[in-house]
């Protein structure tokens, strides 16, 4: 593949993951718990996929193949790394909003 459009496929992955997680929060804010669930478990398997493509690439990278290094690269590293980030938090706030309702 090449690196434009793994970094796209990453950022998409990881982006609708992000989104899946905050739609999760405001389902849980109004009391929907399933919906909420549900919105956690398909950003989970939208994280998974981007995971697997940045796996790749560490992949290669440690059998001695070069990635070819670009601001988009970065850029969907950086969007999954915020995406894991906001995973954590918006599972400890589902949390909290259990506790609390």
């Amino acid at each position: 593949m090449v690196n434009e459009q793994v970094s796209f496929e990453m950022i998409s992955y990881a982006g609708d993951a992000f989104s899946k997680q905050v739609e999760a929060l405001k389902y849980m804010k109004g009391g929907n718990h399933e919906e909420a669930e549900r919105c956690i478990h398909e950003a989970e398997m939208l994280m998974n996929k981007a995971h697997r493509i940045q796996t790749k690439l560490i992949v290669k990278e440690a059998n001695g193949e070069a990635n070819e290094l670009s601001v988009l690269l970065i850029h969907a590293q950086d969007t999954l790394m915020n995406t894991i980030l906001m995973s954590t938090i918006i599972k400890e706030l589902i949390d909290m909003y259990k506790l609390f309702k």
